[in-house]
Parts: structure tokens; C-alpha cells; sequence
């Protein structure tokens, strides 16, 4: 599994104080405390993830979130923003079974009226 994740010390002091400005100003300050910073990887899949390979990323992402101290606040974000992705220890699917839907379901492409 470690060799999923990115090590944090390989970030230069220019990308810690680009990134703390992009949390206060995007994710109200909370997201500098989660335990999933810096493994975009375990959260995001690829396009065309087979499920296999979804289901054992999200196991991983899953061990970071049980702990995390933000997973509440997280969780809260990805689903009043309608986010993809694996946020607060849900993913798509989990969101939209509590109610809370995306903009775009996966798979469906919405063709604008032109008028």
C-alpha cells in the first residue's frame, strides 16, 4: 500500500504556502488537517478505472479516512458541492443513496439547449 502514496517531504516550501492558500481560500481552512494530503491518487481514479481496480483504491482511501479528523467537514463539502471522487470516507454512489446527487452523473453527457 505505501507504494500508492506520495511522500510529504519531497514538497518545496513555494508548494506548501501555494497549496495553504488554495485550501483557505477553496475548502474553509479545514482540509490542511486531513490525513488524505498529498494522495490525490487514492481519491481520484483514472478514466475507465475498472472496478476491481476502484474497489481496491477506495479500500486505501477508506484507511486514511476512518481517522481522519476532518472527515465530517469533508464529507459535508463533496456532497453540498456535488463533487467526484472519494471525499469524507464516500464515494459517488455513497453520496447519491444519502440523497445528495451530482451535477453530471458519471457516464451521462449533457448537451446544452442552444436557443
Amino acid at each position: 500500500m505505501s507504494d500508492v502514496y506520495q511522500d510529504d517531504d519531497n514538497f518545496s516550501a513555494y508548494d506548501t504556502e501555494s497549496e495553504s492558500s488554495i485550501v483557505q481560500g477553496t475548502l474553509d481552512g479545514w482540509a490542511h488537517l486531513a490525513n488524505c494530503k498529498g494522495y490525490a491518487k487514492l481519491f481520484f481514479g483514472k478514466p475507465a478505472e475498472r472496478p476491481q481496480a476502484r474497489a481496491r483504491r477506495e479500500v486505501k482511501a477508506h484507511s486514511l479516512c476512518i481517522s481522519c479528523a476532518v472527515k465530517h467537514n469533508c464529507r459535508s463539502f463533496a456532497r453540498n458541492n456535488h463533487e467526484y471522487g472519494f471525499w469524507g470516507d464516500e464515494n459517488e454512489e455513497s453520496r447519491h443513496e444519502a440523497g445528495f446527487t451530482l451535477s453530471s452523473p458519471i457516464g451521462v453527457h449533457i448537451t446544452p439547449i442552444v436557443v
